[in-house]
């Protein structure tokens, strides 16, 4: 690989399995051997997990959690005096030193039974003082973080800006003191996770150094003069868990409480280290609550199609609810593998950059767990379209389906909505392998597909079919993005073909999906266990069905004029028939304007 790399994610040290495929090279060799956690590694994780289950059964009513929108009181605190939010630190800090994949299977046991909980877990260990303590060198804030963490206090990470957080730009400023080594920190921040109860919060600021604008962290005490902590945000789901907005007006941080790192000579939005531990933390923060509601679904779906009798017919008999359990049992098997795939691997130490399937298995994740959420009500809405104490009146069954609902829909928005997610992988990482054009040009250029090897590989006939379509794919991935980078010079013109960059987005992620769930099929069936090939052959089949129809619109004749209809309407000229009657009437504002009729 480059020693110069393309952009802020690779390494020119490590290899990735992703940033290869939005190269259009199928490296197969380094995702065969699928990972499998330790034996040892497993064991550990499973008795700190059986602990937290049973804290939570014991001091949690989910169902009070969400109608109070509150957490019991104490509650943070004890996880706090079991090192629950130190999971990975070392025990000298009162830490449990868990590897990734055990912590993030803490998150996804709470997250099955609160997601409130589990997201307070994930975002200490993810994002919290014990999180930047892999980062940060020996000094003052190593001691600040380190305190914190032994105490089993609460931090939070503040990055989200009521100007949006899309913006590269940070307008949250910390300016120098003259004379001094401090600063003084000025701005806002939204959507802050633990805000109203963090003791030291982390904040992304905009520096001037030397004439240029560089965003660095800053690590301040929330009782600092000049910090306000604002309301908690009301969420339509995951009520209850601590989350909200920061103020800092003139407030004195220490300059030896900012993390300097150094400048990789890409423009991005949050500093490198932050950018390593949100990748990464997306994980814990979506894709264990993903994992944990899908596999709820398919329990429920299984139960009510155990005990549903329609026509004198079990309904676990029709062909379109068998194919609908099977589908989710896929997608489930799916979220986990990858999960799998970007932890464990980590955590093996093999040496590969696992950023790129990070940053794609955050909308692979929740998007997967809402098609199985989806499929699940409409199954279970034959029982009634209810909350799960309405069910409880009646003597029905109380399955919190609706609360998880509304907890899972905000994975889709939380850590970036998914569309822009896509949007910035396109624009990001895809098109910057192909500006300027990559050195292995002639080798997409060529027709000849490139020899699979699949020494070692066991799959079913079938499979061995789809892993060869991905292959195929990723080659033709390749060549889609050299034509259309070869049919825009500028990049800046591609790169405001939006809908064009999410579709690319989307493809990769759908070849990522098929070859890691192959993978691991394969190395589950030489160990003796043939049970998961019917699980990938069903991903697989979906998964190329929804890249088939990816293509067709992606490669398919110029569409509709949709930049007249939407000028149109946001001139406020053009189709005011369609609300000609809609009461109450929505302001511009967002509001609700009372009706003058």
């Amino acid at each position: 690989m480059a020693t110069t790399t393309r952009n802020a994610t690779s390494d020119p040290d490590r290899v990735s399995f992703l940033e290869e495929l939005y190269q259009g090279r199928f490296r197969w060799d380094l995702v065969r051997d699928f990972p499998v956690q330790d034996p040892a590694d497993a064991a550990a994780g499973e008795k700190l997990t059986e602990e937290l289950t049973a804290l939570v059964r014991e001091r949690i009513d989910p169902d009070d959690v969400d109608a109070r929108a509150a957490l019991p009181d104490g509650f943070l605190d004890e996880l706090g005096r079991r090192g629950y939010f130190a999971l990975q630190a070392d025990p000298a800090l009162s830490g449990h030193a868990l590897s990734h994949y055990n912590t993030f299977r803490m998150v996804a046991s709470a997250a099955a039974y609160s997601t409130p909980v589990a997201l307070s877990l994930a975002i200490e260990n993810a994002l919290g003082a014990g999180a930047f303590l892999a980062v940060v060198p020996e000094g003052p804030l190593r001691e600040l973080l380190s305190d914190v963490v032994r105490r089993g206090a609460r931090s939070a990470s503040a990055d989200s800006e009521p100007q949006g957080a899309a913006n590269q730009r940070r307008f949250t400023t910390a300016t120098r003191i003259e004379g001094t080594d401090d600063y003084l920190l000025n701005g806002s921040k939204l959507f802050v996770g633990h805000a109203p109860v963090a003791e030291v919060v982390s904040v992304s600021a905009t520096v001037r150094e030397d004439g240029v604008d560089r965003v660095r962290m800053f690590f301040v005490r929330t009782d600092s003069p000049g910090v306000t902590s604002g309301d908690w945000h009301t969420y339509m789901g995951i009520k209850g868990f601590p989350n909200g907005w920061l103020e800092f007006r003139e407030v004195r941080v220490r300059g030896a409480h900012m993390l300097v790192e150094r400048d990789l000579g890409h423009v991005v939005r949050t500093t490198p280290a932050t950018a390593r531990l949100v990748g990464r933390g997306r994980m814990h923060l979506i894709a264990a609550p993903s994992l944990a509601v899908a596999r709820l679904c398919v329990g429920w779906m299984r139960d009510f199609a155990t005990r549903r009798v329609i026509d004198e017919r079990p309904l676990a008999e029709y062909d379109e609810v068998r194919r609908r359990l099977a589908e989710s049992l896929a997608d489930t098997f799916a979220i986990e593998t990858m999960a799998q795939w970007c932890l464990i691997t980590e955590d093996q130490g093999r040496g590969l950059n696992l950023r790129f399937e990070q940053n794609a298995v955050k909308n692979a994740s929740s998007l997967l767990a809402w098609d199985v959420a989806e499929r699940a009500m409409s199954l279970l809405a034959g029982e009634g379209y209810e909350t799960a104490p309405s069910k409880r009146l009646r003597g029905a069954h109380p399955v919190p389906l609706e609360r998880f609902l509304r907890d899972l829909r905000n994975l889709r928005i939380s850590g970036g909505v998914d569309f822009q997610i896509d949007n910035w992988i396109g624009r990001l990482a895809i098109l910057s392998y192909y500006y300027p054009e990559p050195d292995h040009v002639a080798e997409l250029d060529h027709e000849d597909e490139a020899p699979l090897d699949t020494t070692g590989t066991v799959l079913t006939d079938r499979n061995l079919g789809h892993l060869h379509w991905a292959a195929e794919q990723t080659r033709a991935f390749g060549r889609t993005c050299l034509d259309l980078a070869r049919r825009h010079p500028d990049r800046a013109e591609l790169e405001a073909k939006e809908r064009t960059l999410i579709q690319l987005a989307q493809i990769a992620r759908e070849i990522l999906g098929v070859s890691l769930t192959l993978a691991r099929a394969s190395t589950l069936a030489a160990a003796g266990d043939d049970s998961t090939q019917a699980l990938a052959d069903i991903f697989c089949t979906a998964a190329r069905q929804r890249v088939t129809d990816l293509l067709g619109r992606l490669q398919g004749p110029a569409g509709p004029d949709i930049e007249a209809v939407a000028s149109a309407w946001m001139s406020g000229t053009g189709y005011a028939f369609l609300t000609a009657d809609s009461t109450p009437r929505t302001s511009h504002g967002g509001g609700i304007e009372k009706s003058t009729a």
